[in-house]
């Protein structure tokens, strides 16, 4: 069971008026509804690709898919909220059939140990940004999107944990070098979700620039954005010693920014 119902949360306190033409705010609640919405792909790519493994399995069916599924659901209804006249479901509609032709396993990692380590970056990434959304949510003195981000960073934490608990134990086999983990994360952080986040924002906002809104989500990163968690994140699959990590901090900071996350 979820840790907490989006059915509880109280829309209608919603303060629309100081929200509606926040186009920033509409186009990154709407891509981040969509993506979190379309788990159910993720979660049987990962279920196939780690057939045979039932406590993994049997936890992506009834915990990760559902909570996963929840964010899109509270996600959806704030947009659908703030933004009634927006015709959610015909836009997604667009995004799935999209984005689902790509999303295969074809994609994953060539091993489960590589695989269960891109997906901690995978949660690494989205447990930050819905800490950025909180932070930007808290700025713009809108509780309820506070809330919501609050709740979802949270589960993408727990989620990182049990991905990392799956590496852990599939490493025990394949035994990657740090090299190997530095090239893994590396090679999902340039992915960093580029493709699905195109696809959305196509099918949110036909005719309008991408780059004007990539400027504005490295504005909203250099502001709100939480690089320590994220650094630390990061790093711990490489077990460094407290004071290599430390050095490294910085030095992997700076390739986030210039990632562009």
């Amino acid at each position: 069971m979820p840790k907490w119902n989006y059915r509880t949360i109280d829309y209608d306190t919603i303060d629309k008026s100081a929200l509606t033409e926040n186009d920033f705010l509409f186009t990154l609640v709407t891509i981040a509804s969509f993506i979190e919405i379309t788990s159910d792909i993720y979660e049987k790519n990962l279920v196939t690709y780690y057939e045979g493994d039932e406590t993994l399995t049997g936890w992506l069916t009834n915990v990760w898919e559902p909570e996963e599924i929840q964010h899109g659901k509270a996600l959806r209804k704030y947009v659908t909220t703030v933004w009634p006249h927006f015709d959610w479901d015909g836009a997604y509609a667009k995004f799935r059939e999209a984005y689902g032709a790509l999303c295969t396993i074809d994609e994953f990692q060539p091993t489960r140990g590589r695989e269960m380590l891109a997906r901690m970056v995978v949660e690494t990434g989205t447990a930050t940004f819905y800490k950025a959304l909180s932070r930007y949510a808290e700025s713009l003195e809108e509780p309820i999107l506070m809330q919501i981000a609050n709740h979802i960073s949270k589960d993408e934490v727990y989620h990182y944990d049990m991905f990392e608990e799956g590496f852990v134990r599939y490493n025990e086999e394949e035994r990657l070098s740090r090299a190997d983990i530095m090239k893994v994360i590396y090679a999902r952080l340039k992915e960093a979700s580029d493709e699905d986040i195109a696809i959305a924002f196509k099918n949110i906002s036909p005719g309008r620039s991408r780059e004007a809104f990539q400027k504005d989500v490295k504005k909203f990163a250099k502001r709100y954005y939480p690089y320590n968690m994220s650094v630390k994140m990061l790093l711990k699959p490489l077990k460094l010693n407290h004071y290599v990590e430390k050095a490294t901090a910085s030095t992997v900071e700076k390739a986030l920014q210039v990632l562009g996350i």
